[in-house]
């Protein structure tokens, strides 16, 4: 297994983009490749009961030359945070991520010989650490979160069931300018997140943990060593522009934890996507769509058997065959969570080659219509090759009101 992952690792590092430095444009609204403040790795999968099932591999890579601090938020496909943790990067730093590493109770111990006094909260919360870092309770938590189950800490579930041993999530990464710790399990769910009020410096006028400096880009990994597989792609790069972001009622990326006042001032991500398929022919392995989703508002957790609202998201989707011969397709529940990953033979499409054009009109969060997106289209060929990459982007958040 250890020279599959590697093998793997290395193929889509060697095939990947590089940082392509600071993105600028006319407005200050960019989405695309380049150096950000925030990363979001839009989808994870580990295989809980089988080490040579799916599995997820990301970078976390320091751009810049100067040391940065950075802190990591794993989240459920509820959006619900699970942990939280620091990384210290060296100037050009890597950081690589097991994410399976992680339900282990593992997490990465970095600034070790590295003087963060000065840096306040890491004296007592410094970055190094002794592994496991988590308890086995919290390790058995993290894992029933992940899997839409009552764990041995909370009554309440925190993500979806699939009823497999597959957890699943998304990961954020957020430049920041203080040390918060660990945070799981047993410390209660993890406070020092973007969920926080206080966790971003709202347009420089108050203390926050976040900071807006660009200096990150990472990459993801999927592999699936049962099936001889990987995919591969670049971190989605959210960059932050306070003098573009500020003020009430405008979408940013994290807006829905502030009531859209601003203050995280990063570019929000599109809400329509455009995007080819190949169900067939060369790629008869099937082709699935990763879509991670904005749920337009705070998490919150209830009993287990419950679906807290906003659930199930909603979205409209056309689809069109080679020839231009399209149709809507029937329901609005296509893409329902945070994050997932969606076959495309489940959707019951009338064509094994075409396009889909993906509209997160989300009516029922009230957050104006619309809410933002990515999409990943990903391929195999029944374990001869994969491929993975980003989809299309049509509309775009950066001018819209979010206000009912």
């Amino acid at each position: 297994m250890k020279r599959n992952v590697v093998a793997a690792f290395a193929l889509v590092l060697l095939c990947s983009s590089v940082a392509w430095g600071q993105p600028r444009n006319a407005d200050g609204c960019y989405v695309g490749p380049g150096l950000a403040a925030t990363l979001l790795f839009p989808y994870f999968e580990v295989d809980l009961g089988d080490p040579l099932g799916v599995g997820t591999l990301l970078s976390i890579n320091n751009g810049g030359g100067g040391g940065e601090l950075v802190r990591v938020v794993v989240w459920t496909d509820w959006a619900i945070p699970t942990l939280a943790f620091d990384i210290y990067l060296k100037p050009f730093d890597v950081e690589t991520i097991n994410v399976g590493d992680l339900f282990n109770g593992n997490i990465p111990s970095t600034g070790v010989g590295v003087d963060l006094s000065g840096v306040p909260g890491c004296t007592n919360d410094p970055p190094s650490h002794n592994n496991p870092a988590l308890s086995n309770a919290e390790q058995e938590q993290m894992k029933a979160d992940h899997t839409g189950q009552q764990g041995p800490i909370f009554t309440s579930c925190a993500g979806a069931s699939h009823s497999d041993s597959i957890a699943r999530g998304y990961i954020t990464v957020d430049v920041v300018g203080q040390c918060g710790g660990i945070e799981a399990g047993t410390s209660g769910r993890p406070s020092i997140t973007p969920v926080s009020s206080t966790y971003f410096n709202e347009g420089g006028g108050l203390p926050g943990v976040a900071v807006t400096a660009n200096i990150l880009w990472g990459d993801v990994v999927y592999v699936d060593a049962n099936n001889k597989s990987a995919q591969g792609s670049e971190a989605v790069p959210i960059w932050a522009n306070p003098a573009r972001f500020v003020g009430t009622d405008r979408f940013t990326f994290y807006g829905r934890y502030s009531n859209w006042d601003g203050r995280d001032e990063r570019v929000p991500l599109p809400t329509h996507w455009n995007q080819r398929f190949l169900n067939g022919g060369p790629f008869a392995g099937g082709a699935d769509l990763i879509v991670w989703r904005d749920t337009g508002r705070s998490p919150f957790l209830l009993p287990c058997g419950s679906v807290p609202t906003p659930f199930p998201l909603k979205d409209s989707t056309f689809v069109s065959d080679l020839d231009g011969n399209g149709m809507t397709l029937a329901g609005d529940t296509h893409f329902p969570l945070a994050t997932q990953r969606v076959s495309i033979d489940s959707l019951g499409l009338p064509f094994t080659f075409g396009w889909l054009q993906l509209k997160f009109d989300a009516d029922n969060i009230g957050v104006g219509g619309s809410n933002q997106a990515w999409v990943q289209p990903s391929l195999n060929a029944s374990g001869l090759y994969s491929a993975n990459f980003n989809g299309t982007p049509v509309k775009f958040l950066c001018d819209a009101d979010p206000t009912p």
